[in-house]
């Protein structure tokens, strides 16, 4: 019992840090635009982010700039660039696209009751719409599951299976209204093992990071022990796991900005987020992508398809979204 209270204590406390961050008195606008220069928008970049690194405490950070669906622009600030730090809840975002590319070979139908693909594991019998879950509800937060975040756990401890990470999910009675939800895309990395037989980081790794030549991404710095470089590990590998460099995700930037049939669907505002939320990402006018914060890493991806540009960062420290406003201040002020 103090185990689970602990437990309920320390995501409450997680989910008021990202709420904290997210609603914070700050002018920074992380809406994209296209510079008349990229490159004295990248030299404004290299110039701010060893000051900001400084004054946050922050180690290192990577930067990447897309233009017109190709990595333009990459650097490493206190780390070397191709460094893999984890990315947070942008795992969502990737995690989106290995679900639609199932949906696109016809293994999962995205409005479907996901009971339908369950066998090993099972939607709790408390459910009050069972039948709402689907896939498309859970990966635009609308499908009424708790646990908006995870902690992680220390390297030390087993990393439980994702059915095991699942025990005590809920569903509240607001279905189809728009609330944050780690654990919805939890149940969503269950349907994909299911339907695949395979390890979700396995699905991911065919279906999206070879395909986009994201060689350098995967889940071992969160799914591994110390010797793969684990600190906090998450069994939730959909919603937190990812582990990338800035060139990989900003080549996953530039596919997301481009006219590919999955793309474009996660683009597009989902019903009941106020068109504020797609499918994994968040949508801010016509900037669309991901917050993610771990503990112990920040970063951002953002991408405006109609300007044909997009912004990546990624850092080690606790208060790395420091370093990323400084970084979108510089891409604004270079005008």
């Amino acid at each position: 019992m103090r185990t689970r209270v602990a437990i309920v204590v320390a995501l409450l406390l997680a989910a008021a840090v990202v709420a904290w961050w997210l609603l914070r008195d700050d002018p920074t606008d992380h809406r994209l635009t296209r510079p008349e220069d990229l490159s004295a928008a990248t030299r404004a970049i290299a110039e701010a982010v060893p000051d900001a690194l400084r004054e946050s405490g922050t180690p290192g950070a990577e930067v990447a700039v897309t233009e017109d669906g190709e990595v333009a622009w990459s650097q490493g600030f206190g780390v070397d660039r191709t460094t893999v730090l984890q990315a947070g809840s942008i795992s969502k975002s990737v995690a989106a696209a290995a679900v639609l590319t199932l949906a696109e070979e016809g293994l999962v139908d995205l409005d479907t009751p996901v009971t339908a693909y369950l066998r090993t594991w099972s939607l709790p019998g408390d459910f009050p719409d069972p039948d709402a879950v689907t896939l498309r509800r859970l990966l635009s937060h609308t499908a009424g599951i708790g646990t908006p975040g995870y902690l992680g756990r220390p390297a030390a401890r087993p990393l439980p299976t994702t059915a095991q990470a699942l025990d005590g999910i809920w569903q509240s009675e607001e279905v189809d209204a728009y609330a944050y939800s780690g654990g919805g895309f939890t149940i969503a990395q269950e349907v994909v093992e299911e339907v695949t037989g395979e390890p979700f980081a396995e699905t991911v790794g065919r279906t999206v990071l070879a395909p986009l030549g994201m060689t350098s991404s995967g889940y071992a710095c969160t799914q591994g022990g110390p010797e793969a470089g684990a600190g906090y590990r998450y069994a939730e590998a959909a919603a937190a796991g990812l582990c990338t460099t800035a060139d990989d995700l900003a080549r996953f930037a530039a596919w997301l900005g481009s006219d590919d049939p999955r793309a474009v669907a996660m683009r597009a505002p989902a019903a009941g987020t106020g068109e504020h939320y797609g499918l994994g990402t968040e949508i801010d006018g016509d900037t669309v992508g991901h917050l993610g914060v771990n503990r112990g890493f920040h970063a951002e991806l953002r991408v405006d398809p109609a300007a044909g540009v997009g912004l990546v960062v990624l850092t080690n420290g606790d208060r790395g979204g420091e370093v990323v406003d400084a970084v979108f201040r510089a891409w604004h002020d270079a005008g």
